[in-house]
């Protein structure tokens, strides 16, 4: 929920990403960096001499609203606070481009415990007073100093892999992505493949970014209808299931039954059955995706090239 402030700030959300997190200026592994769970995890128990973790940060606000917008002198503050220790910094990221900061922020290990909270603030001069801020990072990140994973579940894992030269996967060589799943984890598979699905979703153009944003997000839709079907017939006796399953509807059932607690939800699951419940599940689907978001962007990217009537 938005707070509600004296003078005009942003509708749109405010995004921050970690692309990359560096100890003692070592490159960790992209699989420590849940985009999920917006978690970042270090193997304490492998690496306890640490001095400072960087994290590469990249924030992205609503181009259209900043420039239409009572506003001017933008910055923005990364921010990272710990209750546990109660400290708490921020460091200003450099402007890459109107809407878009980049930088990064360090964590000393003398200074933190357990979980550190990284968000952010965009201020601005509004009304002719400086250093008001407008908008807040939606999501923040958490960087946890004492998991071993990217989430203390089972996580969903991305991996690019070509279906043709796979054999579990070369019965459907021309799908552009497949989700596959075991007991003990769930797998995103996205083929290498495919002609031009890689370079949509890994190009840095600015100008490609609603594209990539859509086509993300009508992955994440398919991955997240899948593994949900997949989890809720897994739902008999209505208890939680373990790992990734229970993962999924946890994360799914609210929106599913947002006037349900979330043992409630699993019982209508049950009740009706997955057959059931299909409309439920794409609206959840397209809420975890952030298909809303994405979609208005590329029609606005869309509406930008278009020819007006004459």
């Amino acid at each position: 929920m938005k707070q509600i402030m004296p003078y005009p700030v942003l509708v749109g959300e405010v995004t921050m990403t970690v692309h990359e997190v560096r100890l003692d200026d070592v490159a960790l592994p992209y699989g420590m960096i849940s985009e999920p769970d917006h978690t970042v995890a270090l193997h304490l128990l492998d690496r306890e001499d640490w001095n400072v973790v960087r994290l590469m940060l990249h924030v992205i606000a609503p181009r259209h609203e900043l420039d239409t917008g009572p506003w001017f002198s933008l910055a923005f503050l990364a921010t990272a606070s710990e209750r546990r220790t109660n400290m708490h910094s921020a460091v200003k990221l450099m402007m890459r481009q109107p809407g878009e900061w980049t930088g990064e922020m360090e964590l000393h290990r003398d200074d933190h415990f357990g979980r550190v909270q990284v968000s952010g603030q965009l201020v601005a001069t509004v009304d002719d007073v400086p250093g008001r801020v407008i908008a807040a990072v939606g999501q923040p990140w958490t960087v946890d100093l004492q998991a071993r994973g990217a989430t203390q579940r089972e996580s969903i894992q991305t991996r690019w892999v070509n279906f043709a030269q796979d054999p579990e996967l070369v019965w459907c060589k021309s799908d552009p992505w497949m989700v596959s799943t075991t007991d003990e984890a769930a797998v995103l598979n996205l083929n290498s493949g495919f002609d031009g699905l890689r370079a949509v979703l890994e190009s840095p153009k600015a100008a490609e970014r609603p594209i990539r944003e859509a086509l993300a997000a009508q992955i994440a839709v398919d991955m997240w209808t899948a593994l949900f079907n997949e989890a809720a017939h897994r739902v008999g006796s209505r208890e939680w299931p373990e790992g990734w399953r229970g993962l999924v509807l946890q994360r799914m059932l609210p929106d599913l039954f947002p006037d349900h607690s979330l043992d409630d939800a699993l019982r209508e699951i049950v009740n009706r059955g997955v057959g059931g419940i299909q409309t439920r599940v794409l609206h959840a689907a397209a809420k975890q995706a952030r298909m809303p978001r994405s979609l208005g962007g590329f029609i606005r990217s869309l509406e930008k090239t278009l020819p007006e009537d004459e």
